[in-house]
């Protein structure tokens, strides 16, 4: 029936679906776009319903992050560590300038849960000054700000895709604190960058094969968009070869896999259907194993 409003029972059909995962292991959540949702003719007509699904109420009254213990708002941003790693999640849906408007002819700009970019210098420059004890830092988020969906031949990003806003509203904060690692999602493939910063490619301690990255220069960027859902994989016509793109998969569903040491982080891409390892990387701090056993 197009003219139900089945947003709720949806959501509620996913969690049913998720609770043997999620009593099993922490199930980290961060906000994309189809939190604010609106696709029947019943929400589109009504008002009361578009505000309803555009405030994230559904979103965050199903999950409770760490937002209390970080100073973040609701599931919206907020961070942990986790072993040796500090993870920053953040909202490429609101509250920063030209946060997109919701999808499905709705057009509105939500937001106004807070002030989110002086909390993420905060939380990032806490986390650089506490790499003794925690060295890697990831960021978590939805929309890329680099991806070959939307950005020119130059691989400069631009808006068919929102990636310029993203750039121009978190970029400069990722690379003042020397961001490890950012993990995005939105577009459905996968992509792996080269570390890059400002629409270049630094290649200091890139390895021939691309497999290794030792000290790298700047934030790496991972799109893992292949997870699955009714829309599929995205299928490019014309993709431009970007510096800064080391490969793009839009052929496999799989899942991300990470493991972490002190000194090293490996990132791999596993086709869920067979198990095959379709990419695999690693981001080596030498000079952290060279202090450790001075």
């Amino acid at each position: 029936n197009v003219f139900g409003f089945y947003y709720e029972q949806v959501y509620n059909k996913f969690m049913n679906s998720m609770t043997n995962v999620m009593r099993q292991m922490a199930y980290m959540v961060l906000v994309g776009n189809h939190e604010a949702e609106c696709h029947s003719p019943t929400c589109l007509l009504s008002k009361s319903k578009k505000d309803q699904l555009g405030n994230y109420s559904a979103f965050n009254s199903r999950f409770r992050m760490p937002s209390v213990e970080s100073g973040g708002v609701l599931n919206m941003w907020y961070s942990y560590e986790y072993g040796t790693v500090h993870f920053t999640t953040l909202s490429t849906e609101t509250d920063y300038p030209n946060a997109p408007s919701n999808a499905y002819f709705t057009k509105r700009v939500y937001g106004g849960f807070g002030d989110q970019l002086a909390w993420l210098e905060e939380d990032l420059k806490a986390a650089d000054a506490n790499r003794d004890n925690v060295p890697w830092i990831i960021v978590g988020m939805h929309r890329p700000m680099y991806t070959i969906r939307s950005c020119g031949p130059d691989g400069v990003p631009n808006n068919d895709y929102e990636a310029r806003n993203v750039q121009e509203a978190f970029e400069e904060l990722f690379i003042k604190y020397k961001v490890d690692l950012v993990l995005q999602g939105h577009v459905h493939t996968y992509e792996r960058l080269y570390p890059t910063a400002n629409n270049s490619a630094i290649m200091d301690g890139v390895s021939r094969d691309n497999k290794t990255y030792e000290n790298p220069q700047a934030p790496v960027y991972v799109i893992t968009g292949t997870a699955g859902g009714p829309e599929g994989l995205f299928v490019y016509q014309d993709p431009p070869s970007p510096e800064w793109l080391v490969l793009m998969d839009n052929k496999h569903f799989s899942i991300t896999r990470l493991s972490v040491t002190p000194t090293n982080l490996t990132l791999a891409k596993i086709e869920s259907a067979t198990g095959i390892i379709h990419d695999e990387f690693s981001i080596i701090k030498s000079s952290a194993t060279q202090d450790s056993t001075q």
